[in-house]
């Protein structure tokens, strides 16, 4: 199944290496299909999912202040495009760091 625009949370955003704007996406499949992929460790397998509801209250609490991934992509992502965890820099266009 491919990702469509309502798969990613536009409001939360951050840059990649190559400077594009990239976005929260939903998995896609397994136990964290349909929701958002999140990190606040620095253990890479130790991942949760969030809703969307979860992953706004946790910025907006300042969880991200700190520490804290979550699976981004760019919106226009081609297929096989490689899928990293960013910190978000980004909410409604304040500073997450500023929650």
């Amino acid at each position: 199944m491919a990702l469509s625009e309502g798969d990613f949370l536009l409001d939360v955003w951050a840059f990649d290496a190559e400077g594009k704007k990239i976005h929260p996406y939903k998995g896609e499949r397994g136990l964290k299909k349909g929701l958002f992929i999140v990190n606040f460790t620095n253990d890479t397998n130790n991942f949760e999912g969030m809703t969307e509801e979860q992953l706004v209250a946790a910025i907006t609490s300042g969880k991200f202040r700190e520490r804290g991934t979550i699976r981004m992509l760019p919106v226009n992502f081609k297929s096989g495009a490689e899928r990293n965890a960013f910190a978000p820099l980004f909410f409604r266009g304040k500073h997450v760091k500023d929650y």
